[in-house]
This record gives C-alpha cells, structure tokens and sequence, in this order.
C-alpha cells in the first residue's frame, strides 16, 4: 500500500477510491505487519522532537496504567511486554483514533454542501446604458448580456449545479453537461437547462424566456408545480400581475435574439416602449414635446450602428422630429 495514501487517509484528504483501498488493504492477510512497520517508521521520525517525546511518553503511562487495571494477571504472566510493544500498542491506538477521524472528516465534506466546504467567490458584471457584454463562464458557456443589465455567478460552478443570476437581459449558450443542470436565476423565474441556447429578459413587472435550440424548463420560484418545458420557437411569459400562471407562446421568427447580433427589432410597439429601449441601448434620456401620441404602434428593424440614423428613420415613420443635446433626445411632432 503506498504510503502517501495512508497519509492522506489519516487526514482526511483521501478520495473515495482511496478509502476503499485502504479499506479493502486493512482486510487482507499481512497488512497489520505492513502498517506496524509503517506507524514505527514514522514514530521514529518524531523521536527527537522533546514535545512529541514527552506527549508520547504520557500516552504510554497511560496506556501502560490501563493495561495493568483491566489484565494484572496477564502482564504479570507475560512480563516480557516490553516498552517497544506498548509503543506498538500506542501506535495502534493512534491510528485507530487517527483512521476513524479522517474518514469521519472525509465522509462529512462528501456529505457537506460545497458552499458550506469552501468560500464562494461570486463575480458580478454590471452593463451600462448604451453597452453590452460578452463574456465566457466558468464552464466556457458564453452569454451576451444587454444593455442595462447585471449578471452574478461563482468563481467556479459546483460540482452539481450552475447558478447564474440575471438582472435585465442576456442571451446565454451553455455547454452541455449532463451532470450539471444550468439555472438562471431571474426574477420570479428559474430557467434550467442542460445544454442549449436561449434567452431571458426580465424588466420591471414582466420575464419572457425565449427557446433558440435545445430544451428548457422554466418554474415560478415559489410554485413548485408551476412550470413549462419549452421547444425551440417557444416563449415562456410571466407577469407580476398574475403571479401564478406561466403563458406559452410561440415566434417564427428570431425577433428575440437580434439584439446581440447589433439589431434593434420592434413589432406593433409603441411610441413609448420604443423611447425606452432607446434610452436603455444608447444610455440617453429621451423627452416628448407637444401633442405626440405615445400610443402609436410600429414594427420594424433597424441597425444598431447610430442614434442619429435610428431617431431619423424612426422619425419619418412616426412624424416626428428630435432634437439631441448633452445625451438629452427631445423628440416633438412634425
């Protein structure tokens, strides 16, 4: 048996494997000398530190003391047990008491949550107004997170699960990992995925998670059995107004995911929301003049390359005119 992992079993930082070796070792004819020789080489190491010297020679009094109470007879008869043999006793004791806390260590950090084991280190990104991010996760999954949005997740995934929390908007492809099941955690929703593309948009009183390719699950945090499976193509829609209900719908098209590809898509929205995403994709503020009506609808896409091309296209559709100044957008009709 090798030596270190004995080591590393008696501390408690052996691995599984390794405890059934040494466990299946201690069964086999022989291995008692084999440890002996073992525990007298190391107690022989430590012979010359005065501290463990005298920790041990109390150890062997006592030893000694007890195995004179419990058998006098026997020792009296046997007087040949020497202070070599007591030392083997001893070393026997102490691995014993050694072996059984190391696997009660170990078998208590496998039992043990990893949170609770280690210190979690948690990474926030926060994305500005009129930025976006993209970035690589801990397990190489990428997401793309939109203007006006905040994303946290650990240093390092566990070994059982990837939590992700969203605030705002992000697009995420993962990596598959059959052993890992991948959360985002946002709002009121846990979208929980193992491999696949999709993504989550969760402002204000509303969450939508949109299915591009695989399969996910999505649940009310605080309704267990409240949840959808969604293919690709369909949408998951949640409002705080109704906050035990979950809306399944279905998009033909890939309107949710062109914001990452630079496009700013609208369809049938109106005036107002419309002012809104412009502020969050450019970090302007955006004001109305005069009788505009906020409530008109409009659909269409448009590059994300310049505010003054986007105000002017939309301007001519909407008869309005704008006016920028300082990151102020005053928009008043024609």
């Amino acid at each position: 048996m090798d030596k270190s992992i004995i080591r590393r079993f008696i501390n408690g930082q052996a691995s599984p494997t390794e405890i059934r070796l040494v466990q299946n070792w201690l069964d086999k004819p022989g291995s008692g000398r084999q440890l002996e020789e073992m525990l007298q080489e190391a107690w022989d190491q430590k012979e010359n530190a005065s501290s463990d010297e005298e920790r041990n020679e109390r150890l062997l009094v006592q030893i000694n003391s007890s195995i004179q109470k419990r058998a006098p007879r026997t020792i009296q008869k046997e007087s040949f047990f020497n202070r070599a043999l007591i030392r083997s006793a001893a070393s026997w004791l102490l691995f014993i008491g050694l072996a059984f806390l190391g696997f009660q260590v170990m078998k208590d950090n496998q039992n043990m949550p990893e949170e609770e084991n280690s210190t979690v280190h948690w990474i926030e990104r926060s994305v500005l107004p009129g930025q976006k991010l993209i970035m690589e996760l801990p397990d190489a999954s990428k997401v793309w997170v939109n203007a006006n949005s905040k994303i946290r997740f650990p240093e390092r995934f566990d070994r059982e699960s990837r939590e992700v929390f969203l605030e705002g908007e992000a697009f995420f492809e993962v990596s598959h990992d059959a052993d890992r099941p991948f959360r985002v955690h946002s709002g009121e929703l846990t979208t929980e995925v193992l491999g696949t593309k999709f993504n989550v948009k969760s402002q204000g009183e509303k969450t939508d998670v949109a299915l591009l390719e695989g399969k996910v699950r999505v649940k009310i945090n605080m309704e267990k059995e409240k949840m959808l499976v969604l293919n690709p193509g369909q949408l998951a829609a949640y409002r705080q107004e109704n906050r035990q209900k979950l809306h399944l719908a279905t998009f033909e098209s890939l309107d949710p995911f062109l914001w990452k590809d630079g496009l700013i898509h609208f369809r049938n929205e109106s005036i107002r929301n419309i002012m809104t995403s412009l502020e969050n994709w450019y970090g302007v503020s955006i004001k109305t003049r005069g009788n505009l009506d906020l409530n008109r609808t409009v659909s269409g896409t448009f590059a994300n390359d310049n505010l003054e091309n986007m105000l002017v296209g939309l301007g001519f559709t909407l008869n309005f005119n704008h006016k920028l100044e300082n990151n102020v957008v005053t928009i008043y009709p024609l």
